[in-house]
């Protein structure tokens, strides 16, 4: 049933971020008479076994099982917890754990897909509700009012949405083969070359980042690349940026093309200490400096910087980094990890066609990042006003190809 977008009846809220409701122009429904919120299943990690069928959680993928829950395709509303709550789009079959929701389209008149793309950007944190384990109720949910196009345009808007999308999953996908191939390519070097182990301090420098307080982190042309930087199965993320206006010496900054190391780590299971990002030039900052959870690791003039990014890459530096932490909450990497490694050095001819070879690959991986970051800025730019009605789907279109032809 829908209301009038003038009077918001009693109980009801409508979405954040959408404007006022007197300016939408299509009117508004209650969340309760167009969607269902389905409970998840537990399902421990022992339990599961090795199959196609992705597993979600209250903020994304958690695993793997060879038996879903639901058909696919589908969207999963994260439910509870302290972290974020995920809204992840799914193709296939899949299989939600009991922290999360499956949602269910229960009207005719509404597609899933822009379902997907309006509730992933009104977000769903601010729905929570308790202290030591914070949840979504039905309840809460049920109450929002949101804005219910016609169903041709709803298709429209997701079909815009989902161009963008796909044009940055294949240029992410892209960028990932390349670094892929680069680190497939240095274990070839190794396991081909006569190999000499030296103390990684032979031929690199450290340097660590910059301590900073809160009240540091405002608009400025600096931003600090931090732990959020890292991707936690590997790569850089541009979104973890923080833009910075405290102080800093010259020698925190890092250079485009620079590798950075995390120094410390908050997640379970050690997943980002020790690991090396490559860190590109970023349009949205002049000056990129090192937090003090980073070391900036530079080459001496004994090997490249492509060269260093080998070694810093390889699984048997992160393994020999996590050896060396402290810490319960936090992980700290001891001072002496990365100066005492043992880095595995080849004559100098296999080292220059080494880095060669990965010098164009990656120059090409920085375009691609650049490639990224600025279509998700387009489709973050085109959603709010897509989905609040101040730009139609024809007008959103028309931008959409002026990029991506």
């Amino acid at each position: 049933m829908s209301v009038s977008s003038t009077t918001l009846p009693l109980g009801a809220t409508l979405a954040r971020g959408l404007g006022e409701a007197n300016q939408l122009p299509w009117p508004l429904a209650r969340a309760s008479t167009l969607f269902e919120l389905r409970y998840g299943k537990a399902l421990v990690k022992s339990a599961r076994r090795p199959g196609p069928v992705p597993v979600f959680g209250t903020n994304g993928q958690t695993g793997s099982h060879d038996t879903a829950l639901f058909k696919g395709p589908g969207v999963v509303l994260g439910r509870k917890g302290q972290g974020p709550l995920g809204v992840e789009w799914v193709d296939e079959d899949f299989w939600v754990i009991d922290t999360a929701y499956a949602l269910n389209v229960i009207s005719n008149e509404v597609d899933l897909k822009f379902a997907y793309y309006l509730i992933k950007y009104v977000g769903l944190n601010h729905l929570k509700d308790g202290t030591s384990n914070p949840s979504l109720s039905r309840e809460t949910f049920a109450a929002q009012l949101f804005p219910k196009p016609p169903l041709d345009e709803q298709r429209g808007i997701a079909a815009t949405l989902s161009a963008l999308d796909e044009k940055i999953e294949s240029a992410t996908r892209a960028r990932d083969l390349i670094e892929d191939l680069i680190s497939a390519s240095f274990e070839d070097l190794i396991a081909s070359s006569p190999v000499t182990r030296v103390p990684l301090e032979d031929l690199v420098s450290t340097t660590k980042g910059v301590s900073y307080k809160s009240v540091d982190l405002q608009e400025s042309h600096t931003s600090l690349v931090t732990l959020k930087s890292f991707h936690r199965n590997g790569g850089y993320k541009a979104n973890g940026l923080k833009p910075y206006v405290g102080p800093y010496k010259p020698q925190q900054v890092i250079a485009p093309g620079e590798i950075v190391v995390a120094q410390t780590d908050l997640t379970q299971g050690a997943e980002v200490v020790g690991r090396a990002v490559r860190v590109p030039a970023d349009a949205s900052a002049e000056v990129l400096v090192a937090s003090l959870d980073l070391v900036i690791v530079r080459p001496k003039p004994t090997i490249s910087r492509e060269y260093l990014l080998g070694i810093l890459s390889d699984e048997s530096f992160r393994q020999h980094c996590r050896s060396r932490t402290s810490g319960t909450t936090v992980l700290h990497l001891s001072s002496d990890a990365i100066p005492a490694y043992s880095a595995p050095l080849v004559p100098d001819g296999a080292r220059d066609e080494f880095s060669a070879f990965a010098q164009p690959l990656l120059a090409r991986a920085d375009t691609l990042v650049a490639e990224i970051e600025k279509l998700k800025a387009l489709r973050d730019g085109l959603l709010p006003d897509i989905l609040a009605g101040r730009v139609r789907v024809p007008k959103a279109t028309l931008k959409l190809l002026e990029v991506v032809r």
